[in-house]
């Protein structure tokens, strides 16, 4: 635990960068799950959705060693508090993308029609570009600090946290379309399916979520 007390030192989001840097890993392993998922290769899919949940145990192990050293005595620019609930909202980001890939192992997708899982699979790949923005917005964060809070780099930091809502939106729009199909096709699948499509894409949506309510924490960080 010495290395994140060495961490914090020089910066407070030093130990953050680590932690996220694991769950870009997960959500980009869970890309790659989705993507073999939609083109049917279920077995290969598979492979990628249990590397996912073994990620996510790594993340939580950094988040419990970073709070155990984040010393109230320690000197920081930032609220303590402010720094363990940003840590909590990042590690959500890769509990969201386990509960993903928990929900691919159900079953094979050979009875989803095409069209749902293309937007299944849009759904992915915005819910994992929002949460490689939010990795940009904490090394940005971090570039805040160490110029002092310099003008410059604040407003590149609000355009980062800008970005990542409007991806949200596109993502609610994608929700909304994927509901629409699947009452349309509701006569050709049984009630399973459904449940099935509709909790892959509510995961989905969590991953987005939490990644934009750590965005929203990086921001009153620096409202203060």
């Amino acid at each position: 635990m010495q290395i994140w007390t060495k961490l914090f030192a020089k910066s407070p989001f030093k130990p953050l960068i680590k932690h996220a840097e694991v769950v870009i890993q997960t959500v980009e392993t869970l890309e790659k799950a989705i993507n073999l998922w939609e083109a049917g290769d279920y077995e290969s899919a598979k492979k990628y959705a249990v590397e996912v949940d073994q990620l996510e145990d790594i993340a939580d192990r950094i988040k419990e060693e970073i709070r155990d050293s984040l010393s109230s005595k320690l000197f920081m620019p930032v609220n303590r508090e402010d720094i363990l609930i940003y840590l909590h909202m990042q590690d959500k980001v890769a509990d969201a993308a386990e509960d993903t890939a928990k929900w691919l192992l159900v079953m094979e997708p050979n009875t989803i029609s095409s069209e749902i899982k293309t937007t299944l699979k849009e759904m992915a790949g915005e819910s994992i570009r929002v949460a490689k923005l939010v990795y940009k917005a904490i090394v940005q964060m971090d570039t805040v600090i160490e110029s002092g809070f310099s003008e410059r780099e604040i407003e590149n930091e609000y355009k980062l946290i800008k970005e990542i809502e409007g991806v949200e939106n596109r993502i609610d729009e994608l929700d909304t379309r994927l509901m629409r199909l699947v009452f349309q096709n509701a006569k050709e699948m049984n009630w399973g399916v459904g449940i099935y499509i509709l909790n892959i894409a509510r995961t989905l949506s969590n991953i987005s979520d939490k990644a934009k309510d750590a965005a929203e924490r990086i921001r009153l960080m620096m409202n203060k």
